[in-house]
């Protein structure tokens, strides 16, 4: 990462920390203000995307979540949808220039051993019900 890209990111930073809302924020998703900030200013310097990681309930479970239903999940977007496309903007920091992001070349397909492919799926229809 060039200086400048990383200088934009602690300018964006310290904004999102100064945010009156962030604090909030922030302990919602229980990080710190500071990691909070770090993250909303990476993405939206550079333009990459978040990765989600899919996890059964169970794990979730393990961990300490609390499971939300799949209608809870719905209203939720449903609603977070109607606030985004009402305030026209996603950011309240979309005031600063993205960086361009390198495309990253994709690894060769390799072949998959139809056994392990059973197995996976087989894993997947269990853990799924």
């Amino acid at each position: 990462m060039n200086a400048e890209t990383q200088q934009q990111i602690e300018t964006l930073r310290a904004r999102v920390a100064a945010d009156p809302r962030t604090k909030a924020i922030a302990k919602n998703l229980n990080l710190s203000v500071q990691d909070y900030a770090g993250l909303v200013a990476h993405f939206k310097v550079t333009g990459e995307e978040p990765q989600f990681m899919v996890a059964s309930d169970e794990v979730l479970r393990q961990h300490g979540v609390q499971v939300p239903s799949a209608k809870q999940v719905e209203g939720f977007l449903r609603a977070e949808k109607t606030v985004i496309e009402k305030s026209g903007r996603t950011s309240s920091f979309d005031d600063l220039p993205r960086v361009q992001v390198r495309e990253q070349a994709a690894a060769p397909a390799t072949p998959v051993d139809p056994k392990l492919n059973d197995a996976l799926k087989r894993s997947i229809k269990r853990n799924l019900r």
